[in-house]
């Protein structure tokens, strides 16, 4: 659920911020119409940096602002684009990269007890 800020829109030349949580059927049937994608695919391309992914996303937000641009002439000025984490997926990874590094640490070392072998 990223925040998808553009300063000043190249399509439109409005400024936006939307919260990007999830899609609804039609958007998701837009995207395998303009872009071939599934919603799978369309998951993964946009994990990857890939243009298309992001074209469609960019498409699909204006039309919820019921701003109409051709898809083929969706572009962007990456110096007036940004997504963040909502203060919840901040959390959420935070815990996740804690959870993480108590994997990654030794556990306590383990010492004998009792009497040593000499005593014995």
């Amino acid at each position: 659920m990223p925040i998808v800020k553009i300063n000043k829109c190249i399509n439109c030349n409005v400024k936006h911020e939307w919260l990007f949580e999830s899609m609804t059927l039609r958007e998701l049937r837009t995207i395998k119409k303009v872009t071939g994608m599934t919603q799978a695919e369309f998951s993964a391309a946009g994990d990857n940096d890939d243009p298309e992914a992001l074209a469609a996303l960019l498409y699909v937000l204006h039309l919820r602002d019921k701003i109409k641009v051709p898809f083929e002439d969706i572009d962007l000025d990456f110096a007036d684009f940004d997504m963040e984490l909502t203060e919840q997926e901040k959390k959420t990874v935070a815990e996740a990269e804690a959870a993480k590094k108590l994997e990654r640490s030794p556990g306590p070392k383990k010492s004998k007890s009792g009497p040593s072998e000499k005593a014995a």
